[in-house]
């Protein structure tokens, strides 16, 4: 899974809203996760400096997701995605993990926050990550509805954050 966005502010902008308690609160309500919440939201340093882990969790409906996938759990699966930033340049970088509770799956990577190339005042968010489903026979197909899932729920988060940066 591979995602790219731009966002219309500078990247000490934008990650002051991504570990923003208040935001984080509004983007899980607005992107239409099951019982959404934030697990914990640890930051330290200075402005300009600070590190930050946000641990949130949510559920997803069953009845957005394919019948066989839909078929191998119970109810509305729950994930839970955690979030380490730190100072890269002039930006910031984070690992990212996300876990399904009761399912042999999840999906590991990087975001990187950087200045966009070209265009002043403006900043790009470069998601990579890889799902992983070891389940004989299935697990390929699993993984390919896990990352579809997420870069819809990443492009919701990102119109969300644009929206907010936009007043």
């Amino acid at each position: 899974m591979s995602v790219v966005q731009e966002f219309p502010a500078p990247p000490s902008a934008v990650y002051a809203l991504l570990i923003d308690r208040e935001f984080l609160a509004g983007r899980l309500a607005d992107c239409g996760g099951v019982n959404p919440e934030i697990v914990s939201l640890d930051v330290a340093g200075e402005n300009g400096a600070q590190t930050a882990t946000v641990v949130t969790r949510q559920a997803i409906p069953s009845d957005v997701l394919p019948a066989m996938v839909a078929s191998l759990m119970a109810g509305n699966p729950v994930t839970e995605r955690t979030e380490t930033w730190k100072p890269a340049g002039d930006g910031y970088s984070a690992d990212f993990s996300v876990t399904v509770k009761g399912a042999p799956a999840s999906l590991k990577g990087t975001m990187v926050l950087a200045s966009a190339a070209g265009n002043p005042g403006s900043s790009t968010l470069t998601v990579e990550g890889a799902a992983a489903v070891p389940i004989p026979l299935f697990g390929g197909k699993i993984e390919e509805v896990i990352a579809g899932q997420i870069g819809e729920l990443l492009q919701m988060e990102g119109d969300y954050t644009r929206a907010r940066l936009a007043g």
